[in-house]
């Protein structure tokens, strides 16, 4: 077997770091990993350039770019052909837009749409790009991925964006949604991508048990209001993504 030190040190630092919800010291990974710490810190300033690992004020976290390496294996697996019949189901079972999404980088990218004839417009055509903090798809995934992955993705951004007028402008209040939707399993957005159009969406999960995409649902507003009975719908787009998930196991 090839030897290749540095390889192999910078391997077991990631994975180090995705074993954790909270940043590591350099310190701490020196002791656990048993690198000397003239290397520890090289491979670490050499992750942080590739944007694989983060440096916040307690220590290191994983960085973006691990997810978007994350993305492109899914790219390349079978999960939209797997998932195709299903959310075409899903679309004609409830008259409305289904969607699969997945997250590169901090943005939610749709790879699949279907909707029924019945269905309204939505901006979810495959391939289109959205903020991942302002779509129901995109919190789904981050309501359950290591919270030090979600500070590294946005620990960056000095402003959030927002379509309508809606949505969470700080990394705080997107924690404080996104824990909302981690206690209820599935998450919704009321008409911030798309006016007068909500979403509803629950994540799809690998054989490791992490969230690697996820289905949404998307009505018009006046079928998910206070009045109506969501119950029902949020069933069947539960239902849907745990299908997906059997299938991907």
């Amino acid at each position: 077997m090839a030897e290749v030190p540095a390889l192999r040190r910078s391997i077991a630092i990631l994975r180090h770091l995705a074993s954790s919800n909270r940043p590591i010291s350099a310190g701490a990974l020196v002791r656990a990993l048993e690198i000397p710490r003239s290397s520890a810190y090289e491979l670490l300033t050499v992750l942080e350039e590739l944007g694989l690992v983060v440096r916040t004020e307690t220590g290191y976290v994983l960085g973006a770019g691990v997810h978007e390496l994350g993305s492109s294996y899914l790219r390349t697996n079978p999960l939209q052909r797997l998932a195709q019949p299903i959310v075409r189901q899903l679309a004609d079972d409830t008259a409305a837009t289904a969607q699969l999404a997945v997250i590169r980088g901090w943005e939610t990218v749709y790879v699949l749409k279907e909707q029924s004839l019945k269905s309204v417009a939505v901006i979810t055509a495959t391939g289109v790009r959205m903020p991942s903090y302002l779509t129901a798809t995109g919190r789904a995934i981050l309501a359950h991925l290591p919270k030090s992955e979600v500070l590294a993705m946005f620990q960056s951004e000095s402003g959030f964006v927002t379509r309508t007028g809606q949505g969470p402008t700080t990394v705080k209040a997107l924690n404080a949604i996104l824990a909302q939707d981690r206690r209820a399993g599935w998450a919704i957005e009321h008409g911030e991508v798309t006016p007068g159009i909500s979403t509803i969406a629950a994540p799809v999960y690998d054989v490791l048990s992490r969230p690697i995409a996820a289905i949404g649902l998307s009505l018009a507003d006046e079928a998910l209001n206070e009045d109506t009975d969501t119950e029902p719908l949020v069933d069947k787009v539960l239902a849907a993504a745990a299908e997906v998930t059997a299938k991907l196991r």
